[in-house]
């Protein structure tokens, strides 16, 4: 759960009459508000974890992200105890990001602008050295196969149809094979966003800024890529690829791996949605055609990243 938090300093009102310009804060209460969020990820290395990478990014780049501020004892995090109870919430306070949302599809050179952000975030995690310690969940084809497990739950309840999952059963274990025979290296694996999606990044002054790396983990590259491209239509895909090119190159295979790791992308957002009922009708609409129109060109060994 978050909360902005508008602050202003008083002290020098007594001498001036001015109060300093209003500063902004956001807060956070690590609660899981739904199910299906798993419980690693309220975990306080694991939380710190992600703060450790926004401070770096902070003070080694020049992005502007939301780096955390510590408490009076030197903590990114306050522990803070439930009534009697032993159990305890964690939360967390940033500075907060100037910034507007977009309400419409983006534009070619805004898609453009979110490529060349999510570059930068993989050419400083690629070249940062990790803190002891430091927790992150993986995507990677083990959490795949997560995916896929909760989403057969919906199949006995009749959202999901025994022939559309058996499709996506068939596209996971390919997706599996190419994630397992993709060597892990620096240049194609490590830190992520893993979600940046509309809602998760803003523009201001042209510019656009991340924004929520409460999902970020490990994970390829090239998933972080198809996890935007999801949300773009196909010419913002290659806007998008153009603007991300221009500050890291890609490997020159990329667009069959980007294909897999789309549809990787879209089983977890579709697994994301099992435990909200409210969803479902959204699923039992949108499955089918994935499976038909997407899936079946992919076990056809047939592209269409920029043409669906």
């Amino acid at each position: 759960m978050t909360f902005r938090v508008d602050t202003r300093n008083h002290q020098n009102f007594a001498t001036s009459g001015e109060c300093d310009e209003l500063t902004l804060f956001l807060l956070r209460i690590h609660y899981p508000i739904a199910e299906f969020r798993d419980r690693i990820w309220q975990q306080y290395a694991v939380i710190e974890s992600e703060l450790l990478w926004l401070t770096a990014l902070h003070q080694d780049t020049n992005l502007v992200v939301p780096y955390p501020i510590q408490n009076l004892s030197g903590s990114f995090i306050t522990s803070i105890a439930i009534d009697d109870t032993s159990e305890k919430l964690n939360c967390t306070l940033l500075r907060w990001v100037d910034g507007f949302p977009l309400d419409i599809e983006p534009t070619p050179m805004q898609s453009r602008r979110v490529g060349e952000l999510m570059a930068q975030l993989h050419q400083h995690t690629s070249l940062w050295e990790l803190p002891l310690g430091f927790m992150r969940p993986k995507y990677d084809w083990e959490q795949l196969h997560g995916s896929l497990m909760k989403l057969r739950s919906l199949v006995d309840a009749g959202t999901i149809s025994v022939i559309d999952f058996a499709v996506l059963e068939s596209v996971v274990q390919r997706i599996s094979n190419v994630m397992t025979a993709l060597e892990k290296t620096y240049t194609n694996w490590g830190l992520i966003h893993a979600d940046l999606n509309e809602n998760n990044y803003i523009f201001y002054a042209g510019e656009a800024r991340a924004i929520d790396f409460s999902c970020c983990g490990f994970g390829y590259y090239l998933y972080d890529i198809a996890h935007t491209l999801l949300h773009l239509l196909p010419e913002n895909r290659r806007a998008f690829l153009s603007g991300y090119q221009s500050v890291r190159q890609l490997p020159d295979e990329y667009q069959s791996i980007l294909e897999a790791f789309f549809l990787a992308a879209t089983v977890d957002n579709f697994a994301f949605f099992v435990s909200q009922p409210n969803e479902h009708d959204y699923l039992l609409e949108t499955l089918p055609y994935v499976t038909q129109k997407l899936c079946s060109k992919y076990l056809e060994g047939e592209p269409f990243l920029f043409e669906l």
